[in-house]
């Protein structure tokens, strides 16, 4: 099983987990570390460091999701991650890759193609759709009138 560890600046983390949870259920190997604008970097780089560490006893790997890319959650979880084997970030989070990878990493081993596969689908999950233009109303009453 890969370990995952949320974490972004203020209630990014706890956000995107409670919708994970509401979907996907609860988690196990699964750690929140949140980034509020009072705690010191050297708070929240002992708190990632020791989520690494208890996660990394238990699992095949770690994946650490973080919210934007240069921030200090981001830089802080690439500093630590470099310390250990097996760990990867990833920047972006969005929830459907929390999704595929909260019911997919029970059965991975393999941390580095588990998190190709998290941006894969998080890539895939952002959409610009649009609703389809509707003609004139009285355009579609004479095209009903046949029926």
């Amino acid at each position: 099983m890969i370990g995952c560890i949320v974490t972004g600046h203020g209630e990014f983390a706890i956000g995107m987990t409670q919708a994970l949870t509401m979907i996907a259920g609860d988690q196990e190997h699964y750690e929140v570390v949140p980034f509020y604008e009072e705690n010191s970097l050297e708070t929240f780089e002992d708190n990632i460091g020791k989520s690494i560490a208890s996660l990394r006893q238990n699992t095949d790997g770690v994946i650490i999701f973080t919210d934007l890319m240069g921030g200090t959650p981001f830089r802080t979880a690439m500093m630590q991650a470099s310390e250990y084997d097996k760990v990867e970030v990833i920047t972006g989070t969005n929830l459907p890759m929390l999704i595929e990878i909260g019911l997919g990493r029970i059965y991975s081993e393999d941390v580095e193609a588990l998190a190709v596969q998290a941006v894969q689908v998080g890539m895939q999950g952002v959409q610009h759709p649009k609703l389809p233009v509707v003609a004139d109303e009285k355009e579609n009453e004479s095209e009903l009138e046949g029926i």
